[in-house]
């Protein structure tokens, strides 16, 4: 009995002590775990410093002055084979150039449209673009600036869609030409008016098609560049058939679309444009014939009488299902391409000359 008594006490203090200590223990791991997560939480990978200072610490300044700019020198790289890049007075400009697929190269389109972007263009002018040089007739395609551009508003970038298109602008420095992107010309510049960008770029143009002996095109403009891309196009011609070296001027035909009907030619415009009366055109509309179109299609023609145009034909394409960009016999390939065989078709010709270098010389 004495025994009993004593050890009860014993085992009492023993479960005590065990219990304190095991209190003091979970305490002591409840208190370093929260140190032990912040230093794995600080602790990174030697790939992973690298992946994220760039993006929110040092951003990367974009190459591009602007959308346009950027859109232009992806599209020069996307078609190495079809776009060039022509010097003017005011920077560079983007270019689509499609050499002819047929054995006989007839002449030269020159296509303009007030649109900043060569990507969105209309249908009906990229299914004329691509579509001719299949039947002999090379295409030279320039972007004008708009009579009105468009505003593009202001946007805040939060720090990780600024660093993804940071990241992308750095992949696209690394493949564009900088030279070229440093002095690409944009409608934008402070100072300089619509008309003398397009007189720099049809000037650029017409050099351009000179050196490469092309002297037989066509010009096919939007009515919203026809009156300064014209005035300047008839300054350079003679009114004479031909030159003294029996060659005739480069400039064989015009060809209007009538497609911002927003923007219609006045009356003092059009006998600027009409000022040629030897010149064959033709006057193209494509928006359905109500009373504002009525209007300017009669005054078109008033103009054209009054002008005495020698051969002016006026056509409405209202019926016409939409063309589509790679429509090689839609109707509008076929009247573009039958008008410019009738008034413009050209024959490759020797040139005599040191250079031994060939013209085209209008076979009319």
């Amino acid at each position: 009995m004495l025994i009993t008594l004593y050890q009860r006490p014993l085992n009492t203090k023993i479960c005590f002590l065990c219990m304190v200590l095991g209190l003091f223990l979970a305490q002591g791991g409840q208190g370093q775990e929260p140190a032990n997560t912040n230093q794995a939480d600080n602790e990174t990978l030697p790939g992973e410093q690298d992946e994220t200072i760039p993006g929110s610490n040092t951003p990367t300044e974009s190459p591009y002055e602007s959308r346009a700019i950027r859109d232009k020198s992806l599209l020069a790289q996307s078609l190495p084979d079809e776009t060039l890049w022509l010097d003017t007075a005011h920077g560079k400009i983007l270019a689509m150039h499609r050499i002819t697929e047929a054995k006989s190269n007839f002449g030269t389109l020159i296509l303009l449209h007030a649109a900043e972007d060569p990507q969105r263009w209309p249908a009906s002018l990229e299914n004329l673009r691509v579509n001719l040089p299949r039947y002999g007739w090379e295409t030279l395609a320039l972007a004008l600036p708009q009579k009105t551009p468009p505003t593009i508003p202001a946007r805040s970038f939060s720090s990780s869609s600024q660093s993804l298109e940071n990241s992308e602008d750095q992949e696209s420095q690394d493949d564009a030409p900088m030279s070229s992107i440093a002095s690409i010309s944009s409608s934008n510049s402070p100072g300089i008016s619509r008309e003398l960008l397009i007189t720099a770029y049809l000037e650029a143009a017409v050099n351009y098609l000179t050196e490469k002996n092309q002297l037989n095109f066509v010009v096919l403009t939007d009515n919203s560049s026809a009156y300064h891309s014209l005035t300047y196009l008839l300054s350079k011609t003679d009114t004479v058939p031909e030159n003294d070296d029996g060659i005739e001027d480069p400039l064989q035909a015009i060809i209007i679309l009538n497609m911002q009907h927003q923007e219609p030619l006045t009356k003092n415009e059009l006998e600027s444009v009409f000022g040629l009366t030897s010149l064959p055109m033709l006057d193209i509309f494509f928006t359905a014939d109500h009373l504002q179109q009525q209007a300017a299609r009669k005054l078109h023609r008033a103009v054209a009488m009054r002008k005495k145009l020698e051969n002016y034909q006026q056509v409405a394409l209202n019926e016409q299902p939409q063309v589509a960009a790679d429509d090689f016999q839609s109707f509008l390939v076929g009247r573009v391409r039958g008008f410019m065989q009738r008034n413009a078709q050209g024959i490759e010709m020797n040139k005599e000359s040191p250079e031994d270098t060939k013209s085209l010389q209008s076979s009319k």
